[in-house]
């Protein structure tokens, strides 16, 4: 048998044991401590990233799709930390959802990838805005806007919606480095939408894009709560100045 059979028989092996036939020549022995190590490894880090999916599932339940997503994991990130960015595309794009899966539970891993994801994500320095209605601006590299079906944010034990409402969050990362979140209305949730999607908005172009959405509040009105939500945001260091490239 040539080596890049063998090796693949081998990782074959490893992913399913039970669906492959073992490698000739090693010993069972060493392939289940192998097997163990990189199981545990992987595992691990995707039970540290969503440790509040792991908890609505018994451990033989979470075992069971630990061992499907090692099954198919390619590993071709030498990065740990996209592991969890993998078990989150296989539940997306391979994982048959099964009926002791809550109906959140793509939306739960998503909001816990995307905070692990942004209390790792490098940013560049970023420029103070000294005056808001003059600087163009931007959502902060750091600060996702997201619109789900459930509340995730309050998803525990002890909480597990069966039926939809709408939950508009921003989760940001703050000065201090901790991930947090705050609830939106509809209405702040487009506006800081528009400036993720389209930044280097004035202010002016902002209220101009947003007021078709509000046609109950004249420019004055509308002007003066953007203003007032968007100083809050500058302090937060959620809004800055934009910087072009």
């Amino acid at each position: 048998m040539k080596f890049q059979q063998l090796q693949q028989q081998f990782v074959a092996y490893l992913r399913e044991p039970d669906k492959n036939e073992r490698p000739v020549n090693v010993e069972q022995e060493r392939l289940d401590v192998y097997r163990e190590l990189l199981f545990n490894n992987v595992s691990g880090f995707v039970c540290a990233a969503f440790p509040v999916l792991k908890s609505l599932y018994s451990e033989q339940a979470w075992q069971q799709r630990l061992q499907l997503f090692f099954a198919k994991y390619r590993c071709d990130n030498p990065f740990f930390l996209s592991i969890a960015q993998s078990f989150l595309d296989f539940l997306q794009h391979q994982y048959q959802l099964q009926p002791d899966d809550p109906v959140f539970m793509l939306e739960l891993a998503h909001y816990e990838w995307l905070e692990l994801d942004l209390a790792t994500r490098k940013a560049q320095a970023w420029v103070a805005i000294t005056d808001l209605k003059q600087q163009a601006l931007q959502l902060s590299e750091l600060s996702s806007v997201q619109a789900y079906q459930y509340q995730v944010q309050q998803i525990c034990t002890e909480f597990q919606p069966t039926e939809p409402q709408a939950s508009f969050l921003l989760i940001y990362r703050d000065p201090h480095d901790e991930v947090k979140f705050i609830a939106l209305n509809q209405l702040t949730t487009l506006l800081l939408q528009l400036l993720e999607q389209q930044p280097g908005l004035s202010f002016a172009a902002l209220i101009e894009l947003v007021s078709p959405y509000v046609p109950q509040l004249d420019y004055a009105q509308l002007s003066a709560g953007a203003e007032a939500l968007l100083t809050d945001f500058v302090q937060k260091g959620i809004v800055h100045a934009f910087q072009a490239g």
